[in-house]
């Protein structure tokens, strides 16, 4: 040991050493178009920041270009192919090193498909909190197993289903009609539910997740195609109960983005990309791993994608419920996850209008009561059939914030997050945030029983909650002004459209400049505190 000693200090203490430990923030995507996207990300040490990248992870593309020297780096990749998705690992060039991070991220480019994006309820929506625009299909649980038939039947090449359960004959049959021309279907069912409609399928199929649920309501149509690649999601098994009974929300989206995303999800657990099942490198619930990217541009539309148990759902659902700035709804079959209660608690007692309704009010560790005695406006669902959806609306009614929409198979519980198999959307868009603020009005009301009953997270909740202040110019190139209506003190911080904090401080007078060069373009939220709460936010735009 003693001889081992001089060694260790000279490697711990040369320039080489001292090199190696540069500590490389997060890569995060922005400004995604279909031929590139920005990557912005900092280091501990200034130097000049490079990006690797490649079509696999051998990143056999090699380096960008070198940005300019500091700690904080903004790099462009241009020139790439549309609908790919790339991995990407920062580099810091630092005193003639090259410095790698040690995480490679996944990133994505847009697509040139339509970017559609269709919504379906199969019950009852509320007409008169709409903004002008409707869902495009509601109250008709036959119009939307019609719709998935004919997207079923429209397939030219492939069709991969991931589905907890299924007893319906007629959706089998056009899977079945699929594969007899030709179509390549693969489905993959839970290991333990009744899937009895399978019985008479000539597709492979397979049951998965021993451990867990493989609790997806996804079908993927034809990830190769342009504009025949559809992505199917959201919260309704293929069963008569949740198809015809219970409450329940689709969406389809025309996206091959997306749709490689799902199907590169589906092949893991299938064991490869063959169209017969591979037990030996099938991998379910906790064996994944976070090998797809979150980020999309669908139609102009900001999308974010998460599975489980790999790719932090919980965190990503938090973050959007901490960006609320005005008024949260949500709908859940169960609500059993303390990290998620907390979340919609902050927002709570920071003034936002809150209120849900939860079906299993009697689950183990149910945080009903909790959310109930924190003064959230929540049912406990008394209508005879269940609320099976798993959705939370953010900002519907607050125009100058991000108006979401959290949907998908993702239940908030531990379960979801640590064993289960799931998929959630986060879609940042005003008009599909109404038609969702639609169908829970509808459901509200229908829990309070008042014939003039109409939920309405009013605006002027927002207004009278905060106070107002001017930030100009807005839109910024990056310097900002902010002038209050007198001298005062308070904190502030800046949050992206994930709800993470960009940057913080304090302000002191009547007015204030911010310095937001450094950012990338995109939007943002200014929040001001007065000890310790929420005294005013607005929405910034950096061009």
């Amino acid at each position: 040991m003693k001889t081992l000693l001089p060694i260790l200090f000279v490697l711990a203490f040369s320039p080489w050493a001292s090199a190696q430990f540069v500590i490389f923030g997060e890569a995060v995507q922005s400004n995604i178009n279909n031929s590139g996207f920005t990557v912005s990300y900092t280091t501990s040490q200034p130097g000049e920041g490079i990006l690797e990248y490649g079509l696999t992870p051998s990143l056999e593309m090699g380096f960008s270009s070198s940005g300019p020297n500091g700690g904080s780096h903004q790099i462009v990749l241009s020139a790439l192919q549309a609908a790919e998705i790339y991995y990407v690992r920062p580099n810091l060039i630092r005193n003639g090193d090259t410095i790698p991070s040690t995480k490679t991220a996944i990133m994505a480019t847009a697509s040139n498909s339509t970017g559609q994006i269709k919504i379906f309820f199969n019950k009852s929506i509320d007409a008169n909190v709409s903004n002008g625009t409707f869902p495009n299909i509601n109250n008709s649980s036959a119009a939307i197993v019609s719709e998935l038939i004919k997207r079923i039947d429209s397939a030219q090449s492939t069709i991969d289903v991931a589905a907890y359960n299924i007893n319906q004959s007629n959706i089998v049959t056009a899977l079945n009609n699929a594969q007899n021309r030709g179509v390549v279907v693969r489905y993959i069912a839970n290991d333990g539910t009744s899937n009895t409609a399978l019985s008479n399928a000539n597709f492979p199929n397979q049951e998965v997740n021993t451990t867990g649920l493989m609790h997806n309501k996804f079908l993927v149509f034809d990830a190769g195609s342009v504009y025949d690649s559809y992505v199917w999601t959201g919260s309704m098994n293929l069963t008569s109960g949740n198809i015809y009974d219970d409450f329940n929300n689709v969406v389809l989206l025309q996206d091959q983005t997306l749709a490689k995303a799902y199907t590169i999800e589906f092949n893991e657990m299938w064991g490869g990309t063959s169209a017969t099942f591979n037990a030996l490198t099938s991998r379910a619930g906790s064996q994944k791993t976070d090998n797809t990217p979150h980020l999309f541009m669908i139609g102009g539309k900001l999308v974010e994608q998460y599975f489980s148990p790999t790719d932090n759902t919980t965190t990503a659902i938090k973050n959007a419920v901490l960006s609320a700035g005005g008024d949260i709804s949500f709908a859940l079959l169960t609500f059993t996850n303390n990290e998620l209660r907390d979340a919609v608690l902050d927002r709570q007692q920071s003034g936002e209008q809150v209120a849900g309704i939860i079906e299993n009010i009697g689950d183990q560790g149910s945080d009903y009561n909790d959310l109930n005695a924190g003064g959230v406006d929540v049912y406990a669902d008394n209508q005879p059939h269940d609320i099976h959806h798993k959705y939370a609306i953010i900002d519907a009614n607050t125009p100058n914030s991000d108006p979401q929409v959290v949907t998908g198979s993702h239940n908030w519980s531990q379960g979801a997050e640590d064993n289960n198999d799931e998929n959630t959307l986060i879609i940042h868009d005003a008009e599909i945030a109404n038609w969702y603020l639609q169908e829970f009005s509808a459901r509200y009301c229908a829990n309070e029983g008042s014939s003039s009953c109409q939920y309405d997270p009013a605006v002027s909740v927002w207004q009278t909650a905060f106070h107002s202040f001017e930030v100009y110019p807005n839109p910024s190139q990056g310097q900002i002004q902010i002038e209050l209506d007198q001298n005062r003190v308070l904190a502030y911080q800046l949050l992206n459209t994930l709800g993470q904090t960009i940057q913080n401080g304090q302000i002191q007078g009547q007015q204030a400049t911010l310095n937001l060069n450094e950012l990338p373009k995109g939007s943002y939220y200014l929040v001001l505190y007065q000890n310790g709460q929420a005294w005013g936010r607005q929405m910034i735009q950096l061009f």
